[in-house]
């Protein structure tokens, strides 16, 4: 066993297992040696796991080579369907979607991440590189940015003192002091932005959901490609129909008892 970030207790060979399915989920398959090597384990032991996984449906093996089984899907299927803001949230999404003309996107904090748990979209054929689950830092991103802003002085500091802030692009805050600044913006306007912070090429603005009593629900967010929209449209445009369906997802929520 080996602590955790807050001191308790973790088993190795779940740690393990773990790690194994988060390679093949970045990857579309995978062979023993290559796992091996990416998650530090010897090839034998490597074979041991994905048999185990393959037995109960986590991975599957095709030609040789590895990749994600079905068997997580009645999981994350669960898991969503019983986080109340989704509930409350999905059709909001989808109305956001129709008046921007772009994709938007619902965002819960989950262990130091943003995790898309809903996502519709007027362009389906434009690749904006987020999808269902997909798991992406707080500080690169609106919708991160966003749940930040919303969450009290004692989060962040946690955050900043356990988590390197990654640069992903050119734009990537990386400096604490810098994502502070923005972070003291976004509780003031309400509005976070991520201007090809995450992605080259792609903008984002978001808003968080919260309870009456300031407690976080997620947030919301719309994302475009650069070349598609001009800067009133994310500086006006996108924020107030962010904050009009933000609104109705926070009541809604509330109204169904599923918040206090």
């Amino acid at each position: 066993m080996t602590p955790d970030a807050d001191g308790a207790k973790t088993i190795n060979s779940v740690d393990n297992a773990v790690r194994i399915l988060d390679e093949l989920l970045a990857r579309e398959t995978a062979g023993v040696t290559e796992l091996g090597e990416a998650v530090g384990l010897s090839k034998a032991t490597v074979h041991h796991y994905l048999t185990t996984l393959r037995q109960h449906g986590f991975v599957q093996q095709v030609d040789g080579t590895y990749r994600l089984g079905l068997r997580p899907l009645s999981y994350g299927g669960a898991a969503r369907e019983r986080e109340a803001v989704f509930q409350s949230g999905k059709e909001g999404v989808d109305r956001l979607a129709a008046t921007t003309g772009e994709t938007a996107r619902l965002v819960v904090e989950r262990n130091g991440y943003a995790v898309t748990l809903y996502q519709s979209s007027e362009r389906p054929h434009e690749e904006i590189p987020t999808t269902l689950g997909t798991r992406e830092d707080l500080h690169s991103t609106a919708a991160g940015k966003a749940m930040l802003a919303a969450l009290d002085d004692s989060y962040l500091d946690a955050f900043l003192e356990r988590e390197e802030l990654t640069r992903h692009t050119r734009n990537t805050i990386v400096d604490p002091a810098t994502l502070r600044a923005e972070i003291a913006d976004v509780r003031s306007r309400g509005i976070a932005f991520d201007d090809n912070e995450q992605f080259e090429g792609v903008r984002c603005v978001s808003t968080p959901l919260v309870t009456d009593a300031g407690g976080l629900l997620g947030a919301l967010s719309v994302s475009s490609s650069t070349a598609n929209r001009s800067d009133e449209a994310f500086e006006e445009e996108f924020p107030q129909a962010l904050q009009n369906v933000a609104g109705v997802i926070e009541i809604n929520t509330a109204y169904r008892g599923w918040v206090e």
